[in-house]
């Protein structure tokens, strides 16, 4: 009797530890949501276009077309009868538990790179938060849903590869190319990656165009060092002192390590000349 329970007591630790080798750092997972700017989108604001108190990553802000849904894990309106699995795999495959498929513009197209350990960590980030009770009116669907290739597992980046490691921390985490980036189908061209272009609706009113961060824009930032690039990215200030329009959201690309913020400058560095158009 005795050596059954201690086996059965070695099982259950064992389990114990596989899942928790299993479970997300949250650190890392908090970290990730900041620079991938999740609160851009799934963070309400008011009139003056300010986040509302309290509200943080509670859905409800127009975007795309569609109302972000909350990502907090409240049992009613967000995530919580979600697993931390259910959330890995909406985020590579586009999936909810239902089945569902996700719409754009989330940014499933990106979001499928993210590796193992990292999709993990912004699952137990997001499972850490506290939960707001916030209903979010759902969209109804009116076009074909986009299928999303399942992905069963995406490795570890290089860190020590910069460049690759940079791109990784553009194009999926920050997903900076989704605004940057000419669309074909309603989906980024990364065979012009950072060729820009795209208008969207500035705070306030009116619009802006995402610039073109190629070499092939002659007047854009292969004119400005690595230093006013980081500013730029950072605070929104371009090497004139002029501001630029807030629909970047450079106090969350501010908590950027600097380490991370060379990688992603010295990737930018690295793109192919796309020609800007002339009217």
């Amino acid at each position: 009797m005795t050596f059954r329970i201690s086996a059965l007591v070695a099982a259950l630790a064992f389990s114990a530890t596989g899942a928790l080798a299993q479970s997300g750092d949250v650190a890392r997972g908090k970290y990730l949501v900041t620079i991938g700017i999740c609160e851009g989108c799934h963070s309400p604001r008011d009139s003056r276009d300010v986040p509302v108190p309290g509200m943080r990553l509670a859905g409800g802000r127009r975007s795309g077309g569609l109302m972000t849904p909350n990502l907090t894990p409240d049992m009613e309106t967000g995530l919580g009868k979600w697993s931390e699995a259910q959330i890995v795999e909406a985020l590579h495959s586009g999936r909810r538990p239902d089945g569902s498929t996700i719409r754009p513009p989330m940014g499933i197209f990106f979001y499928s790179h993210f590796s193992d350990s990292d999709a993990r960590a912004i699952a137990a980030y997001l499972k850490s938060l506290p939960p707001i009770n916030h209903p979010v009116e759902r969209t109804p669907v009116t076009a074909p849903p986009r299928e999303w290739p399942r992905v069963e597992t995406v490795p570890e980046p290089n860190r020590a590869d910069k460049l690759a490691y940079g791109k990784y921390l553009v194009e999926t985490v920050s997903h900076c190319m989704q605004c940057h980036s000419p669309r074909v189908n309603g989906l980024p061209d990364l065979s012009r990656a950072g060729g820009g272009g795209n208008s969207y609706t500035a705070p306030g009113g009116g619009s802006v165009v995402a610039a073109n961060l190629t070499p092939g824009n002659p007047d854009g930032i292969v004119k400005w060092t690595d230093e006013q690039l980081k500013t730029a990215i950072t605070h929104g200030v371009r090497p004139d002192g002029g501001k630029m329009v807030a629909v970047m959201d450079f106090d969350l690309y501010e908590q950027m390590t600097p380490d991370d913020l060379d990688a992603v400058v010295g990737y930018l560095r690295t793109l192919k000349p796309v020609p800007v158009k002339r009217d």
